[in-house]
């Protein structure tokens, strides 16, 4: 076994395996293909319905024409609205191929922590894939203009019984999600309510490939361990080219460390603060340092080394990043580097 994956093993617990990422993929895609078939059934449904009451109003008194058109516009701005919620919830099913492919190849490849920073990107944008489409979804379906037309229609043709008949199926059948229960107790869902339905469940599917997929994100660590005195320079920055740039000493002395915080010092240009250093450092490497309190404002982002350096330095023995710090009226900001010393 290479020392790089004993170290790495030593960090990180992962429970995401290829097969269960490849399970939750293929439900994904079972039930974004039941939501494309079940808009293509509404769309059908819909196109049907107002086929029928055009049909209805043949012969009819010309004050119909406003109003059918009134209908016909309402209701193609209500399935455009549905389409488009449909397809912004189905882009969850592209989103969640590459979260998978990412994920399968930080898996054979768990040292490459290049790969682990794509899997957050994955994971931030399915989690917010599903969430909003799903809910504007389930709002647009019930279209107060489409009813209110239907009502001016039937309310104008008070004879016409299958005028009356066809408008209540489109009321029924798109506008409401489920009918009954009817005299057998039974409920039917409806057109809209087969594509909600689905809709849900491809949400949760994504829900669940992401809960996996977060497992393979970087997690708070303490190894490699930051106890230690590491000595570098800090390096402001010029004002243009590098013109004005200073180097000064740095030196970082962490005697502690636990996951949320460390015990220890930062002396900068002999400006020294020391105490409780809030921090938090991931398997990928990245460590954040912050304290603010009693005159002292620091906050310093970087990453540590998590695998051997070219020059052989073990894991945990360089830190370098950039960050501001101010101590006592002394301000300064740049680009730090350290080593660990002892």
């Amino acid at each position: 076994m290479s020392r790089f994956v004993q170290a790495l093993e030593s960090r990180t617990l992962l429970t995401a395996t290829n097969s269960s990422l490849a399970a939750e993929l293929a439900t994904v895609n079972t039930n974004a293909a039941a939501v494309k078939a079940d808009l293509a059934t509404l769309t059908a449904t819909a196109k049907a319905d107002m086929k029928a009451i055009t049909t209805d109003l043949k012969g009819s008194a010309k004050t119909n024409v406003p109003l059918l058109k009134k209908l016909q516009g309402d209701e193609n701005k209500w399935l455009t609205k549905i389409k488009n919620n449909t397809n912004a919830l189905l882009r969850a099913a592209p989103l969640s191929a590459k979260g998978v492919a990412d994920g399968d190849a930080f898996l054979a490849a768990p040292t490459k922590l290049s790969l682990q920073s794509k899997i957050v990107g994955d994971v931030d944008a399915l989690n917010v894939a599903t969430t909003a489409p799903l809910a504007a979804l389930t709002a647009d379906i019930p279209s107060p203009a489409v009813s209110a037309d239907l009502t001016a229609l039937t309310t104008a043709n008070p004879t016409n019984t299958t005028l009356a008949t066809d408008a209540s199926r489109i009321t029924s059948g798109l506008l409401q999600t489920q009918i009954g229960p009817g005299v057998s107790q039974a409920i039917e869902i409806t057109a809209s309510g087969q594509l909600v339905n689905d809709a849900g469940k491809l949400s949760t599917a994504v829900g669940a490939l992401t809960t996996d997929l977060a497992t393979l994100e970087p997690a708070p660590t303490t190894t490699p361990s930051l106890v230690g005195d590491y000595k570098g320079t800090l390096k402001t920055k010029g004002v243009i080219f590098g013109i004005g740039a200073t180097k000064v000493s740095f030196e970082l002395d962490i005697t502690s460390q636990t996951l949320d915080s460390v015990q220890g010092k930062i002396i900068v240009d002999g400006q020294t603060a020391s105490g409780t250093i809030t921090s938090r450092e991931l398997t990928n490497g990245k460590v954040n340092l912050t304290l603010d309190d009693s005159g002292v404002t620091i906050t310093l982002n970087g990453k540590v080394n998590v695998t051997p350096t070219a020059a052989g330095l073990a894991p945990g023995s360089v830190i370098t990043g950039s960050g501001s710090i101010s101590i006592a009226g002394f301000s300064i900001d740049g680009d730090f580097s350290a080593t660990k010393t002892t």
